[in-house]
């Protein structure tokens, strides 16, 4: 993460990516069949959304704490 970001525009930024790849996976999910790769990519979706969910929260604790 940049030092030189406010935690507000990190906290923004890491919303804007979780919320691009939820919509991704719902594009991926509402596929009847999936395909191997697509398969691979929805876990790795859901791996990376978590990440920024994770990471979300933790600066909202941060932004709490200052």
């Amino acid at each position: 993460m940049d030092n030189n970001k406010s935690t507000e525009d990190s906290y923004n930024e890491a919303k804007n990516h979780h919320t691009s790849l939820d919509l991704r996976l719902q594009m991926l999910l509402k596929k009847p069949f999936l395909t191997e790769s697509e398969e691979t990519e929805v876990r790795e979706l859901k791996k990376k959304k978590l990440y920024y969910k994770d990471l979300m929260e933790k600066l909202k604790k941060e932004e709490q704490q200052a």
